[in-house]
């Protein structure tokens, strides 16, 4: 019973902003409990996501409308942004991961001497 009281006003309100925290804090429930009833029970899984794909495509609709009018307004930004995500002609290929220029840090090697002047520069800041 107890959970039927919290469970449609979080529903609810994850269909206006599709955020698990802040529909949390609104309806006054943890989101442990949330992922816990989703693990549980199916049928509210289904509803949860049902609910989450509603709330995110209103913010989708949302964030159109606001760039469309920043669009109108002359935004070269928005103009650009639009244009580069919508149409093909202006599309810029994107690298696939493996074609990547990134190289993540795996390991850094400092010197006794480099060390030594770390430590300097870190005292020096915490005097002044």
């Amino acid at each position: 019973m107890k959970r039927r009281r919290k469970e449609i006003p979080f529903l609810e309100q994850i269909e206006k902003v599709p955020n698990v925290s802040l529909a949390c804090q609104i309806v006054g429930i943890a989101r442990n409990t949330i992922y816990r009833w989703c693990n549980e029970d199916e049928a509210f899984k289904e509803r949860f996501d049902e609910a989450m794909s509603k709330g995110s495509d209103s913010i989708a609709d949302l964030a159109e409308g606001k760039l469309i009018e920043k669009i109108k307004g002359g935004s070269m930004p928005a103009i650009k942004y639009w244009l580069d995500n919508n149409n093909k002609r202006y599309i810029k290929p994107r690298l696939k991961e493996s074609q990547s220029t990134f190289s993540p840090v795996t390991h850094i090697v400092i010197s006794d001497a480099e060390s030594r002047t770390i430590t300097a520069e870190t005292k020096e800041g915490k005097e002044d």
